[in-house]
C-alpha cells in the first residue's frame, strides 16, 4: 500500500517546476543589451527569444501526450534534465549557434505546466485541482519577476552567462524537488494502439506557422519564405486535423475540441493572448517614448521594467483566488469576474495614464485579472478533459496561446502605426493611436467575457458536455 503524498510539498515541487519555466522565458529580457553588445546583431540575438517560445510552443501538446501515456512525473523530470543541459550548453558557449542550440534546448520546458496540470489532477482529483493549480500558475508570476530582477543583478555583476547557469541550477532543484514529493505516475496504457503517424505533422506545422507570425514583420509579411513558412504550416496542420479526425486513437486529438466547454476555453485564451496579454508590447512603449509625443512618459527601460514588478509580484495572489472561484462557482463566473478585472483596467488606461505612478496602478488591475484567467482557462479544460488526456489538451492551450500572442502582438503594432507623430528622424504612436489600440483591446476582452458565458452553469466537476 503506496502511502498518500504530502499534498503542501507536491504543490510547492510543483510550484518550483512552474517558476523555473516562467524564469527562463523571462530571463532573456535581462540580458538582451549584453547580448546585442556581445554579437552586435539584434535580429539575430531576437532569436533566443524567438525560437525559445516556437520550440516551447510547437511541442507542449506533443509533450503532454507522451506524460499522458508514458508517466507524467518521469516525463517532466526528463524535460527538466532537458532544460537544465540546454542552460549549460548555453551557459558555457562562445559563440552564437552553440547558445541558440542550448536556448532551444530550453524550449521543451514549455511543456512544464500542461505536465504540472496533469499531475496536480492525477494527486489531488478534480474536487481540489482548481485551487491548487490556481496556487502553483502563481509561480509564473514569481518566476517572471525573477527572471527580470534577478537575472538583472545576475547580468550586471558578472555577465549573461550567469543566467544561463542560474536556470540549469533552477531546473535541478525542480527535477529533485519532484523526485523527492511527487509520487511516481503510473502509466496508462490506451485502449486501442496509439496512432503516432497522426501526430508527426503537429509540432512542426504549429512551428511554421509561429515562424510566420513571429519574423513577418522583420522579413516582411509578404515575403516568399515568409509566406512558404505560412503556408507550409497550415497545410502540414490540416493533414494532421484529417488524420486526427479519422484515427481511433490519434496521438494529438482534435476531436476533443467538440466538447463545449474545452472549446469555449480555447477561445476565451485565443481572445485574451490577442488582448490583455500585450501588455509588455503596448506598456514598454508608451513608457519609454518620449514626453514630446504626448502620450509617452519618457522613461529609461530600466524604469519602465520595473514599472512591471509590483503588478508581477499581486498577480501571485490572482492564481488562487481564480482557482478558488472556479472551484466554488464554476469556470463561467471566475472568467467572467477576470475579465471584468483586467477590462476595468484596460479602461482606465483609455481615461488617464498620464503619471508612472498611474500606470503601475492601472498594471496591478490588468495584470491581476490576466493571470485569474490564465489560471481559469486550463483548470477549466482540465476538468473537461478525459483523465488520460488531460497533459494533452492542457498542451493544445499552450499552442493557442502562444499563436494568438504573435498575432495580437502583429495587431498591436500595426494599431500604434495607424496615427503617428515626428521629431526629426524619430517616429512614435499619436495619443490617438494608443487610444485606438486600448479600445480594441478593450472590445477583445469584453468579447471574451461574454464567450465564457456560453459555458455551462454547473460546477467544473459536472463541465463534461
Amino acid at each position: 500500500m503506496t502511502s498518500r503524498p504530502n499534498l503542501p510539498l507536491l504543490i510547492g515541487a510543483l510550484w518550483i517546476a512552474e517558476v523555473t519555466g516562467s524564469f527562463e522565458t523571462a530571463m532573456i529580457l535581462a540580458a538582451l543589451k549584453r547580448l546585442i553588445q556581445d554579437f552586435g546583431n539584434p535580429a539575430m540575438v531576437g532569436w533566443l527569444i524567438t525560437g525559445y517560445l516556437i520550440v516551447g510552443a510547437a511541442i507542449a501538446a506533443v509533450v503532454g501526450r507522451l506524460g499522458d501515456l508514458f508517466g507524467r512525473r518521469q516525463t517532466l523530470i526528463v524535460v527538466l534534465a532537458i532544460g537544465a543541459v540546454g542552460s549549460l550548453i548555453s551557459a558555457l558557449s562562445t559563440n552564437f549557434p552553440v547558445l541558440l542550440a542550448g536556448r532551444l534546448m530550453q524550449g521543451v520546458t514549455g511543456a512544464i505546466l500542461p505536465l504540472c496540470i496533469g499531475l496536480v489532477h492525477e494527486n489531488l482529483g478534480k474536487d481540489r485541482a482548481p485551487m491548487a493549480i490556481g496556487l502553483m500558475i502563481s509561480g509564473a508570476s514569481i518566476g517572471t519577476a525573477a527572471g527580470l530582477v534577478v537575472g538583472g543583478l545576475i547580468v550586471d555583476s558578472f555577465s549573461w552567462h550567469g543566467i544561463f547557469f542560474a536556470s540549469a541550477g533552477l531546473c535541478v532543484a525542480a527535477a529533485l524537488a519532484t523526485l523527492a514529493f511527487v509520487p511516481l505516475s503510473k502509466r496508462q496504457p490506451p485502449a486501442a494502439p496509439v496512432d503516432w503517424f497522426s501526430g508527426l505533422a503537429f509540432a512542426p506545422g504549429v512551428a511554421l506557422v509561429l515562424v510566420y507570425f513571429s519574423t513577418g514583420k522583420d522579413w516582411g509579411w509578404a515575403n516568399g519564405w515568409s509566406l512558404a513558412a505560412l503556408v507550409l504550416g497550415l497545410a502540414l496542420i490540416a493533414w494532421w486535423m484529417r488524420q486526427s479526425l479519422v484515427s481511433p486513437n490519434p496521438l494529438i486529438a482534435v476531436r476533443s475540441f467538440a466538447n463545449r466547454t474545452i472549446a469555449v476555453g480555447g477561445a476565451v485564451t485565443a481572445l485574451v493572448s490577442m488582448s490583455t496579454l500585450q501588455i509588455t508590447v503596448f506598456f514598454s512603449l508608451l513608457l519609454q517614448a518620449p514626453a514630446w509625443t504626448v502620450a509617452g512618459l519618457g522613461l529609461s527601460a530600466t524604469v519602465a521594467g520595473l514599472a512591471k514588478l509590483p503588478s508581477n509580484l499581486s498577480s501571485t495572489f490572482a492564481g488562487p483566488l481564480g482557482g478558488w472561484l472556479a472551484g466554488r462557482g464554476g469556470g463561467r463566473i471566475a472568467l467572467v469576474v477576470g475579465g471584468l478585472i483586467t477590462t476595468t483596467g484596460w479602461i482606465l488606461v483609455l481615461l488617464d495614464a498620464s503619471s508612472f505612478t498611474i500606470v503601475v496602478a492601472e498594471l496591478i488591475v490588468i495584470s491581476f485579472g490576466a493571470t485569474m484567467l490564465f489560471s481559469v482557462a486550463p483548470t477549466i479544460i482540465a476538468q473537461a478533459s478525459p483523465p488520460e488526456r488531460i497533459s494533452e489538451i492542457s498542451g493544445m492551450l499552450t499552442v493557442i496561446r502562444q499563436l494568438f500572442l504573435g498575432i495580437g502582438a502583429q495587431m498591436v503594432t500595426t494599431l500604434l502605426a495607424v496615427d503617428v507623430v515626428r521629431r526629426g528622424p524619430e517616429t512614435y504612436p499619436s495619443p490617438f493611436a494608443y487610444d485606438l489600440t486600448v479600445t480594441v483591446i478593450i472590445a477583445l476582452c469584453l468579447a471574451a467575457i461574454l464567450v465564457a458565458f456560453a459555458l455551462p452553469r454547473q460546477r467544473p466537476s459536472q463541465e463534461q458536455t
